[in-house]
């Protein structure tokens, strides 16, 4: 049996064909599938399809490698804006942001009438992003602004070398099952089959996620009226309230300091003058015992050197 440039034995054991799947993986593992499949010298290999990541890929005929200049990029913004008439801003902006190719993906209204707002997210396309930025800016009062770059060039450099690699493993694959003799032999193939498929979904749904994310950035914008953010930090404030609340929490501190002065003259000073009272009568009681003792010992003390001097 011949792939490519490689000549595999034929099939007849379990055995072989263990031997053959292993090599084909071993293969796939080390990049070496292509070569083997499409020689040494020369076919070219799966085309990178421009577009895939929002970046300027460029491939080599033969080795597939990726080559020249290639930044990814991933951008997301997030606004806070005061304009003037909330619905008509809103229109505006949707209508700007469908002419560049992008969408609204998603909205939220809040609706009260001392502090209105809605938050509303956009999907823009990347090449876009800076011009829908400043129309944004001109829109109204900025209050607060962020936007964040990262680069992803990288990870989907690796996520698509490992599909090509994982489609060639599948592609050697598929002609071994076509060449294969017996029942055995077509299991062992298609368990391996399998895996490699489950892993190609799995990569591709990986690739085609974080792709989107470059190609496709995400803006999100809160849109309140002029003067909601004196609203807002007024809202709900009662002067009157403040200071009820002011005074009553005067005088609970006061009942606090209040109440521990009555338990430290009822409770603790009572237990201190009768702790000192005990305290004397029983160091009285003790005093002369220890005198009586401290005597006693001392003539001790005196017999016996008087016996030695003797």
């Amino acid at each position: 049996m011949k792939i490519g440039s490689l000549t595999l034995p034929s099939f007849g054991t379990p055995a072989k064909i263990g031997v053959v799947v292993a090599l084909v993986l071993a293969l796939s593992a080390s990049g070496g599938i292509s070569a083997l499949l499409f020689g040494a010298s020369g076919g070219a290999s799966a085309p990178i399809e421009k577009g895939d990541t929002g970046g300027v890929p460029t491939a080599t005929p033969g080795d597939g490698a990726i080559t020249g200049d290639r930044i990814d990029l991933v951008r997301n913004g997030t606004f806070s804006l005061e304009v003037t008439d909330v619905e008509a801003s809103l229109t505006k902006l949707t209508g700007l942001v469908k002419s560049q190719g992008g969408y609204v993906s998603g909205s939220y209204r809040y609706t009260e009438a001392s502090m209105p707002y809605l938050t509303v997210t956009f999907r823009v396309p990347a090449a876009s992003f800076d011009s829908v930025v400043l129309s944004l800016r001109a829109e109204g009062t900025v209050l607060s602004e962020q936007i964040s770059t990262y680069e992803v060039t990288m990870q989907l450099v690796d996520l698509e070398a490992r599909l090509r690699n994982l489609r060639a493993s599948e592609t050697a694959l598929l002609e071994l099952m076509s060449r294969a003799t017996t029942v055995s032999d077509v299991l062992a193939v298609q368990t391996q089959l399998t895996a490699v498929r489950s892993d190609i979904e799995s990569y591709d749904a990986q690739r085609a996620a974080l792709a989107d994310q470059v190609a496709m950035t995400t803006i999100a914008v809160t849109i309140s009226p002029i003067g909601s953010s004196i609203g807002n930090a007024t809202n709900g404030f009662d002067l009157g309230k403040e200071i009820s609340l002011a005074v009553a929490n005067l005088i609970s501190v006061g009942r606090t300091v209040i109440v521990a002065a009555i338990n430290l003259v009822i409770v603790v000073l009572p237990i201190a003058i009768i702790g000192a009272l005990a305290g004397g009568l029983l160091g009285r009681a003790v005093t002369p015992l220890v005198e009586f003792l401290r005597r006693l010992m001392g003539l001790g003390v005196a017999t016996k050197r008087t016996t030695r001097r003797r």
